[in-house]
């Protein structure tokens, strides 16, 4: 079991820290009051647009930030700097009231928001090797990745219980102008904020990497080897369609509730508790699993059972079957992503850390819009929300395949010293 210091909680907290800022601003409360009340118009697709620009610029960002923070010692400085950027930005949305007068500048501060929390986790992944030990990576990836998800829930309920669902709220607050949702954002900025200074207090800066060359001609170098070791550029390549998979599952996930089985607002809610509770679960056992039996069969396990289970949800009638097919999706989504860390963790050594969670947040972005494209067109087609389902059993697929059976964590690579 891992030693729970000052550190490894350090670590765990920062997880805890960020995450509600995508719960509550991305995903669930400011989402939709961006296209209620301020982009009346068409405002779906100009928060799509938002958080394409936000992905983009986060896939060339990531190695660029990445590598440069490995090759001046500077992670922590820069990961700060993001991480204050990513908390003002969202608490400057204070000041986003309805209309469209205000859409401008709501826009610009929610894509630096969006951008900022997600660019953060180059960094942040790159010190889960000087957080703990190596053979407890995968139990420590879990517990913080696990802490995140709970910490989504928990701001969520706050702020329904606090300012969305009470009619008289504390602090003189009113629900005029969405008071009441913009005071959210000042909430789980403060939150970010308290929660997120341990990391940068009791963990060390990792080993500076010696290299010589430029930061353009450092990632060149980086991306050369990729493209030589046949088995990391499949496992990167493999990452891209299992991300993308992920990715049109939580942003379709409430919706194919909602159309196939007719949930009501509140049944999304509990929809999205089971989800991210399972998730967490999943999380923290499949940090145990790592260490067993290594990250990458820890992977394709859950590949697998992903497939196994999405197969499952498109085939089920009853809503029952649905919520228990629903569980276990979660339950391997959350070690498919806390693995994908400690695989990295375990394949890179720390001074090139910053460069390839750089390379990997790429993978995991560049593509990110194309599985949610291609999943509404498959809607717009056949108006049939199990065939646009289908389109993600096809990307886990494609990701297994590519994947291969054969452990990267096996070789002996000593170029990269």
């Amino acid at each position: 079991m891992v030693s729970l210091n000052k550190k490894t909680l350090a670590f765990i907290l920062y997880d805890w820290a960020t995450s509600p800022i995508t719960t509550i601003h991305t995903t669930f409360i400011f989402s939709v009051y961006f296209v209620e009340k301020i982009a009346v118009k068409n405002g779906s697709f100009l928060w799509g647009v938002i958080i394409a620009i936000a992905a983009i610029m986060t896939a060339f960002m990531g190695p660029i930030l990445g590598s440069y923070a490995d090759k001046k010692r500077k992670r922590k400085l820069i990961l700060f700097f993001l991480t204050m950027l990513g908390g003002f930005s969202t608490m400057l949305l204070w000041f986003a009231k309805p209309g469209l007068e205000y859409l401008v500048f709501a826009s610009i501060f929610s894509c630096i928001s969006i951008f900022t929390m997600e660019v953060v986790f180059v960094l942040y992944n790159s010190l889960l090797s000087n957080s703990t030990n190596k053979k407890n990576y995968g139990i420590l990836s879990g517990l913080s990745w696990g802490a995140g998800y709970v910490a989504g829930i928990i701001s969520l309920l706050l702020c329904l219980v606090l300012f969305i669902f009470p009619e008289k709220l504390i602090f003189g607050l009113t629900k005029e102008n969405g008071e009441n949702i913009r005071a959210c954002m000042l909430f789980i900025s403060i939150w970010m904020m308290v929660f997120g200074i341990p990391l940068f207090i009791f963990t060390s800066e990792p080993e500076k990497n010696k290299t010589n060359k430029s930061t353009f001609q450092y990632i060149k170098q980086g991306c050369i080897f990729i493209f030589n070791e046949k088995l990391i550029f499949r496992f990167f390549l493999s990452r891209l369609f299992y991300f993308d998979a992920l990715a049109t599952l939580f942003a379709f996930g409430g919706i194919y509730a909602s159309n196939v089985f007719d949930f009501s607002t509140k049944e999304i809610l509990y929809f999205a508790i089971l989800i991210n509770l399972s998730a967490a679960l999943g999380a923290i056992i499949g940090g145990f699993y790592d260490r067993i039996i290594s990250s990458f069969r820890v992977i394709q396990c859950c590949i697998i059972a992903l497939i196994v289970f999405g197969i499952f949800l498109i085939l089920i009638k009853n809503e029952i079957y649905f919520w228990i097919v629903s569980f276990f999706l979660g339950l391997f989504i959350g070690p498919l992503q806390s693995s994908s860390r400690v695989l990295i963790s375990d394949l890179v050594p720390s001074k090139k850390g910053g460069q390839f969670f750089g390379f990997a947040i790429f993978s995991g972005k560049i593509t990110s819009f194309l599985g949610p494209l291609a999943y509404g067109f498959l809607i717009l087609i056949f108006d049939d929300h199990r065939i646009g389902m289908c389109f993600v059993i096809i990307l886990l697929i494609f990701s297994f395949l590519i994947l291969g059976q054969k452990n990267p964590l096996l070789k002996n690579y000593r170029s990269f010293n």
